[in-house]
């Protein structure tokens, strides 16, 4: 089985680089893909031992399995209405092509899951090598981020850094700046530094390496640079709650408090305030748009209507990826918006509507227990911070384009995990040595009986 911890450590530090760093094959072929597709047979091939743990999986499983009905009735709603010319907009494939482009990666997705609870709870790997190598990444995400900036302000082309896609950007302080960095878009990569922020803020406090602490003004520098809102809003709840309650060293609290002070003066200074708040929110804050380039929370709204509408209409479900096949069946909710619909793919950018609508009412409920399920175990075992991480990622897929991401399923395999641990976390203790201990030699894993909280080093 050492493949296998092999393959999630690789997994782990190339889990980033979606869309850059790819190879281009019609769509971005990923690094981790290919890495998960051998440690995914190779557990199959070994056998797949998660004892009480496989609730959660058995549950995905059924859940995917579940929703071909929905599909095969999408696909042949999709064929009754005659739609065969939106499978050449931008971004779409032909109808039974792309349902099964969707399951691969839902059945690729679950496998990656199993893949981690697996190395996790037989100790392949264990939870401070697991955060350290996800910090690795996240760490190689942000510099390709800076570099990304430096090569396009030098008017170079970004494919020297292996980027293919195109790229989103956000006006700064009067500079164009890259958002992406190694993603398809901004709030991808400000969903992922949140989860990463989470899980370095959780080492923090649980492990003695200076590492955890270090990593963290690098993951606020990349925030920053994803100028995503719902990222920036949920750093500062992170740092808040992690300063206040995380019982933390005094220094790292003085820190995270000056790094948090930071965010905002720059968000001010920038104009980033005036963007991402005033601007995007306005039609929420003075009844009309402020600024009509600025529109993304103006069209969530509208594709979440349609998105409603289509579940009102179908309560079982239009099928996994269907929806932007039937989205011009429908009327927009601002007239005065533009919606191309027959060039451009349109999503829900709703997570929860998504799956009410593509999957169904049943399987809508059995999602949302799911993710509530993850939430409660956390709080069981007394793990407030992950508890909010975990939280704010349900809370951030109500602006999301998609649950179908690889670093929401790692991640959850550490939250399922963890959750069925019962506090008796796996903490590394240095081995005694006569000349004292050694921070960098060999280690071993006793277990931490529970003290009732995440703050108990």
């Amino acid at each position: 089985m050492s493949r296998l911890p092999l393959c999630l450590s690789i997994i782990l530090v190339t889990l980033p680089f979606t869309n850059s760093v790819t190879v281009p094959v019609g769509f971005p072929l990923k690094i981790y893909e290919l890495v998960a597709a051998v440690g995914i047979l190779s557990l199959l091939g070994n056998g797949v031992q998660l004892g009480r743990l496989a609730t959660i999986p058995v549950y995905w499983i059924a859940f995917a399995g579940a929703s071909l009905f929905a599909s095969a009735f999408g696909l042949n709603l999709i064929y009754e209405h005659g739609t065969h010319m939106l499978e050449w907009a931008h971004g779409r494939y032909q109808p039974l092509v792309n349902t099964i482009y969707h399951y691969c990666y839902l059945l690729l997705d679950i496998g990656i899951l199993m893949l981690v609870v697996q190395c996790l709870h037989r100790g392949w790997l264990t939870a401070r090598a697991f955060v350290k190598y996800w910090l690795t990444g996240s760490l190689l995400a942000v510099v390709y981020a800076v570099a990304l900036n430096v090569v396009l302000l030098l008017g170079l082309s970004p494919v020297l850094l292996l980027r293919w896609d195109k790229i989103q950007y956000m006006q700064m302080a009067g500079f164009n700046i890259a958002r992406t960095g190694p993603f398809l878009e901004g709030n991808y990569f400000g969903l992922y530094l949140v989860l990463s922020l989470t899980l370095a803020l959780w080492a923090a406090q649980r492990f003695p390496d200076r590492y955890f602490r270090l990593v963290l003004p690098v993951l606020l520098l990349g925030v920053l640079i994803s100028a995503s809102p719902t990222a920036i809003v949920c750093t500062l709840v992170l740092l808040m709650l992690a300063l206040v309650f995380g019982g933390v060293s005094p220094w790292l609290r003085l820190a995270g408090a000056v790094g948090g002070v930071l965010i905002i003066a720059v968000m001010i200074g920038t104009g980033l305030m005036q963007t991402l708040i005033v601007d995007k929110f306005s039609l929420i804050f003075f009844g009309g748009v402020t600024d009509t380039h600025n529109v993304s929370l103006v069209q969530r709204v509208n594709e979440s209507y349609h998105a409603w509408q289509m579940f009102l209409d179908y309560p079982l479900g239009v099928g996994m990826g269907n929806f932007g096949y039937l989205f011009g069946n429908y009327p927009d909710l601002f007239l005065w918006l533009q919606t191309d619909f027959v060039n451009t793919k349109r999503i829900v950018n709703n997570v929860y509507l998504e799956v009410l609508c593509e999957h169904g009412i049943l399987l809508g409920i059995l999602f949302l227990y799911l993710v509530l399920l993850k939430i409660y175990r956390l709080l069981i075992v007394r793990q407030w911070l992950l508890s909010v991480g975990m939280v704010l990622l349900a809370v951030y897929f109500l602006a999301f384009p998609t649950f179908r991401l690889a670093l929401i399923w790692v991640f959850w395999g550490f939250v399922v995990w963890l959750g069925r641990t019962h506090g008796e976390l796996m903490a590394e203790i240095p081995e005694p040595t006569p000349a004292g201990p050694e921070p960098d030699g060999p280690r071993r894993e006793l277990p931490l009986p529970p003290k009732g909280s995440d703050d108990a080093r």
